[in-house]
């Protein structure tokens, strides 16, 4: 998935929004005016404002932006057509239109007085209504589809306002103030719930029929036992074909949409996945789930939060010894 939100200064906002599943988190609603959420709020205003204030000339359509960012966020499956669409429009306006622009708005401020720096606040970089609204729609759209990956329990009535106060010198919440929240969110907040809902859904998985557990706390099932005298070792190269789920069942990466399986060592993944394949053989399949601290623990990693516990269901084609081949993203 792409990410082009052309605002260097929503640096907050920005650790948020991770490449992963199509869908939104289940979480997301519509809200309403008597139930304020500080988080979505605050992550409106870190937009709204650092938008306002890095890119004071992109006199935006703010409304036609904040519905087609909620309109993205709500929607049941990603439109990777209109994304597609966007992003031709969004690429066109800022590798062209905007630059050249801007060089012609400056040549033109410098000509009246060449002391001064160019007062951008002043100045409308769309030429037309149509093209402010179609960039405005265009930005939004790609906001709300790399919002859509981060999961996170978003009201979009808040962060709709808290983006229209900003650009509207009404927020309630400065930058720093908003900048702090979102921290203290990813960093405090979200680790701490996390690391609840891991422990709760491992405790029901726990029960279910054929699941056995390690020393190690990490959970497995068989599901095909494979050939049992050939089983891999920790430094092993295995050839394997995988599907990662998180919690919710979003999957979060899968060899199965690539269409190939892939080879790596053993030696060079999660923990997880370094105990779990030595329980199966070739030809076999098992699945995992693994708690964060046998995968990507309080750090997390991409679409992955800190202290999530996964899922993987994975079969094991074939074994190899020797070298070990460069170390691969899909299972570190």
């Amino acid at each position: 998935m792409k990410k082009l939100i052309y605002c260097a200064a929503v640096i907050c906002a920005a650790m948020m929004i991770a490449c992963g599943g199509n869908k939104p988190a289940t979480t997301v609603s519509k809200g309403n005016s008597s139930n304020y959420d500080s988080l979505s709020y605050a992550i409106g205003a870190n937009i709204g404002l650092g938008i306002t204030d890095e890119m004071p000339e992109m006199k935006f359509d703010w409304n036609t932006l904040a519905d087609s960012a909620e309109e993205t966020l709500l929607k049941e499956t990603a439109d990777e057509a209109a994304h597609e669409e966007a992003i031709a429009v969004l690429q066109a306006f800022f590798s062209e239109q905007r630059p050249n622009r801007i060089t012609e708005y400056i040549g033109e401020q410098m000509k009246v007085d060449s002391t001064k720096q160019p007062d951008f606040t002043q100045f409308d970089i769309f030429n037309n209504d149509e093209e402010r609204t179609n960039v405005s729609k265009a930005y939004g759209c790609d906001l709300g589809t790399n919002m859509r990956s981060s999961r996170l329990p978003l009201h979009t009535y808040w962060f709709k306002k808290a983006m229209l106060d900003a650009v509207n010198g009404e927020a309630t919440m400065t930058m720093e103030e908003s900048q702090a929240y979102i921290q203290n969110y990813f960093m405090t907040v979200l680790p701490e719930q996390n690391a609840e809902a891991s422990k709760a859904w491992l405790a029901e998985v726990e029960k279910e029929n054929g699941v056995q557990k390690t020393e190690s706390g990490l959970l497995y099932r068989i599901n095909r036992k494979g050939d049992e005298s050939l089983k891999p070792l920790a430094t092993d190269i295995v050839n394997v074909d995988y599907e990662g789920t998180l919690r919710d069942g979003t999957v979060f990466d899968s060899s199965y949409q690539r269409g190939e399986p892939i080879e790596f060592s053993l030696s060079g993944v999660i923990k997880g996945w370094t105990e779990g394949l030595q329980l199966v053989g070739k030809g076999g399949e098992i699945t995992l789930w693994i708690p964060a601290e046998l995968a990507y623990g309080a750090r997390g990693a991409g679409s992955i939060g800190p202290n999530e516990a996964l899922r993987f269901r994975v079969e094991l084609h074939d074994i190899k010894s020797g070298s070990q081949p460069e170390q691969t993203e899909a299972a570190e």
